[in-house]
């Protein structure tokens, strides 16, 4: 079984490509593969970059051209669902885009969400349960997508009232998209580095680097814990 792991920022994998036994490095994209080994798993690791259509193209070359058996996108993401705190962890239920009109449920794939894999869920619910600091401060829930750094109050109003998500990025729906396409299973993974309100910018400098740190632990653990030699997911 082969990993494909992307995170949109270089502190999003920074951790993750430091515990990989890298075996080969292919540049493309403006960004580069790393192919290698993590804990004994194959795993396919790249920074893809901020936004929708960046994260869709170096998830579809995952899966294309390096043919990786899941993806799992880890990452930070503005809180939306209340008593969600910052550094608190949302494990996708579904993914969706909080910037796509009604119209585009009428073309392929006719959906507004994206199940993930219940199977990877279960998986990173474990490797939570095995870090004691993560103890009570995770959850599964539905994480929405767009193109926009969501840091005033009234459109994070506007996208609860919309979607009631538990938080809000920038890559997730996007990746959800391609794996749907490419018969994937897939996991969203996501440290909340601020609350998606009026103080996101300030409390998303503060926080950034210890938010990406813990999603890149998560990924690292349910790797740990996964048997080389089933699968973990899902059907």
């Amino acid at each position: 079984m082969k990993w494909g792991i992307l995170g949109a920022l270089d502190a999003e994998i920074e951790l993750i490509r430091k515990h990989m036994d890298i075996k080969c490095e292919t540049p493309l994209f403006g960004t580069v593969f790393y192919e290698g080994t993590v804990s004994g798993h194959e795993v396919v690791l790249v920074c893809c970059g901020v936004g929708k259509v960046n994260a869709a193209v170096c998830a579809a070359t995952v899966c294309d051209k390096f043919g990786a058996d899941c993806i799992v996108n880890v990452g930070i993401a503005g809180a939306m669902e209340h008593g969600l705190h910052i550094l608190d962890v949302v494990i996708s239920s579904e993914t969706g885009f909080h910037d796509q009109d009604e119209v585009m449920l009428k073309y392929y794939p006719q959906r507004a969400f994206f199940p993930a894999d219940g199977g990877l869920a279960a998986l990173c619910e474990r490797a939570c349960e095995a870090i004691p600091e993560m103890a009570g401060r995770y959850r599964r829930g539905r994480i929405v997508s767009g193109d926009q750094f969501i840091s005033d109050a009234q459109t994070k109003q506007s996208i609860n009232d919309r979607f009631a998500p538990a938080c809000v990025e920038m890559e997730g729906a996007a990746i959800g998209h391609a794996a749907f396409m490419f018969d994937k299973p897939y996991l969203v993974i996501r440290t909340m580095s601020d609350a998606a309100d009026d103080a996101a910018d300030e409390t998303y400098d503060n926080f950034i680097e210890e938010a990406a740190r813990t999603s890149a632990t998560l990924i690292l653990k349910m790797l740990e814990l996964s048997d080389t030699e089933t699968s973990p997911f899902r059907g």
